[in-house]
């Protein structure tokens, strides 16, 4: 299932564009796939950060803990 996503731009800006041989449709969703999986790294690695604090100095099986933690996300 696929859906749209309208966004409001001056109508220089939509003329700069049109100037240039660009699948603008293509750019923006490799742009935002590119982001959302910057944002999740990100998540991830705070997550792990969190549970470094948590755990500094103790005994405890971190592989565990991220498959747990990664079941929650979905």
């Amino acid at each position: 299932m696929s859906g749209t996503i309208g966004i409001k731009m001056s109508k220089d800006l939509r003329e700069e564009m049109a100037k240039f041989e660009v699948n603008w449709s293509e750019f923006l969703r490799e742009s935002i796939n590119e982001k959302l999986k910057e944002l999740k790294r990100k998540k991830i690695a705070e997550h792990l950060d969190s549970i470094r604090k948590k755990t500094a100095g103790k005994n405890i099986n971190m592989a565990k803990e991220i498959i747990e933690w990664r079941k929650k996300q979905n």
